[in-house]
């Protein structure tokens, strides 16, 4: 188990210094099934300190259509979150925002 942590936290690593790295506005990257420039459709629904956040648009839940919830649960609590503005917890709502079969799927 130990051994899988580790590997969870250099993937977090890698994909956070990739996605600081290099600009998004390509396609090129995929986090946990959704590509980058599908994940910034999502960001106005999810950012922090926004009230009222508005709701997601059509775009964005059309970008969740693939999302792996397991995957996307480790990064809640990860700072690649916080670093591009996105409350965790906003973001673990958009399932159910988006009337997706993950919306059931629980961390």
């Amino acid at each position: 188990m130990e051994s899988y942590t580790k590997l969870a936290t250099v993937a977090i690593v890698l994909v956070a210094t990739t996605l600081v790295t290099r600009p998004m506005t390509t396609n090129c990257f995929l986090i946990c099934g959704v590509t980058t420039d599908a994940l910034k459709t999502c960001q106005p629904a999810v950012a922090k300190n926004v009230d009222p956040l508005p709701s997601p648009t059509p775009d964005c839940c059309a970008a969740l259509t693939n999302v792996d919830m397991p995957c996307f649960c480790k990064l809640k609590g990860s700072s690649m979150l916080s670093f591009y503005d996105i409350d965790p917890n906003h973001a673990m709502e958009l399932p159910a925002k988006c009337k997706l079969p993950q919306a059931s799927f629980h961390c």
